[in-house]
């Protein structure tokens, strides 16, 4: 309707085509994703499609198409290939975020909201009994997806979590809970990192640029309050349990 009213068309304007979905071929759009390189900066499209196949790993050959400006579908040749590009994230592309979204091949590619990774982030310093808890404060950050169990042979001072960050948003450097006691309100601040962080500002909390970047440049240490957000600690690939 939006479109119909910037073109100034009217019902009796459009010669509908109708289609029939089972017209429509399944293969032709399987496993494919919609993809954006979230930054500003100019860059090599050769170089995104070669790094980016190196990174992936992939077992099959893939199909990258550019769309637009920064936009690209792709399609996997395989199951596995697929799994791994959409489950193992987030990828990077000289430090930027790679943003990907499953595509079903019929929705217009402008449509499509593409401002959220998954990530690992870490809570640190998380005593075991605020462990339940774990989703709500998770929740302040970004969408829970899960949270890595407890167990005996782990080692790390912080809680592992799955979530979804907007990368329109700044980043969280901290959760917090409040517990009511009888004397009052005790407040507890807990210090988030995340795993594999794309490059960010450590003034603003931005993904994106780097604090160089940001204003002039020239910033005090004092801030820098988004610092140390990327953790060197990182179990690896994979979604986890």
């Amino acid at each position: 309707e939006a479109l119909m009213e910037e073109l100034g068309l009217k019902e009796d304007d459009l010669q509908d085509v109708i289609v029939d979905d089972e017209e429509l071929q399944e293969e032709a759009t399987r496993w494919m994703a919609i993809a954006r390189v979230h930054t500003e900066k100019p860059y090599s499209q050769y170089w995104f499609y070669k790094q980016m196949r190196i990174a992936w790993d992939l077992a099959k050959e893939v199909k990258i198409r550019p769309l637009e400006d920064n936009l690209y579908t792709t399609q996997f040749t395989c199951l596995g290939d697929w799994e791994c590009v959409m489950e193992e994230g987030p990828w990077t592309f000289k430090g930027k975020a790679v943003i990907l979204a499953p595509y079903d091949g019929y929705t217009k590619p402008s449509t499509i909201e593409l401002n959220k990774i998954d990530i690992w982030m870490q809570i640190h310093d998380l005593p075991d009994s605020f462990f339940p808890k774990i989703k709500a404060l998770s929740a302040t950050v970004g969408e829970f997806i899960y949270a890595e169990p407890k167990s005996h042979d782990f080692k790390g001072n912080f809680a592992r979590v799955r979530v979804k960050i907007d990368v329109t948003k700044p980043l969280k450097n901290a959760v917090s809970l409040v517990i009511k006691k009888k004397e009052g309100m005790q407040r507890v601040i807990f210090r988030v990192k995340f795993e594999r962080l794309p490059d960010w500002c450590a003034v603003c909390g931005y993904l994106g640029h780097l604090f160089k970047e940001c204003g002039d440049g020239v910033h005090p240490p004092k801030a820098l309050v988004f610092k140390d957000l990327r953790v060197t600690w990182f179990r690896g690939l994979g979604r986890g349990p």
